[in-house]
């Protein structure tokens, strides 16, 4: 007899997290990015998506500027992405993906869309944007005033 799985709804969805992450990893790996690290892979995603600037960055992942500066520099010497003047602040440097940045991005997008199909195999296309809305009205809900400040990261 096998033991039923964990209902938890946040282990569930710990879980399902994890297996995306791994996936969207391996799959960058096997394109030639094995030394991406979550944080480095995520910070590589948002500035595909146009985020430009370490602060937008660390406001994003829930991380100090310091922190997002090293993975900034470590993706720079990597030929992920280049650190241009800032036209508006001289203080700060735009962030902008190199070629082989943008690859890293297509690849990891790859990867994520191949984890929904699997999803949708599983439990097919209409349950799953049904799971999808529910999950971003409870993301993107106020927070409650007893919510900790504590942010997940995946390092």
């Amino acid at each position: 007899m096998t033991a039923e799985p964990d209902l938890d709804l946040g282990v569930l969805l710990a879980a399902a997290c994890e297996r995306i992450v791994r996936e969207i990893l391996g799959a960058a790996a096997a394109a030639g990015y094995p030394h991406l690290t979550p944080s480095q892979s995520l910070a590589v995603l948002f500035i595909g998506d146009g985020l430009d600037t370490v602060t937008q960055l660390a406001e994003r992942l829930g991380m100090t500027t310091q922190a997002i500066s090293k993975i900034c520099a470590t993706l720079a010497v990597e030929g992920l992405l280049e650190r241009q003047p800032n036209e508006v602040d001289a203080r700060s440097r735009r962030l902008a993906l190199t070629p082989s940045g943008a690859k890293a991005v297509e690849r990891m997008r790859e990867a994520g869309a191949a984890a929904e199909r699997s999803w949708i195999d599983l439990v097919g296309a209409e349950t799953l944007a049904v799971v999808k809305h529910a999950l971003a009205a409870f993301a993107f809900a106020p927070r409650t005033g007893s919510a900790s400040p504590v942010r997940i990261r995946f390092s």
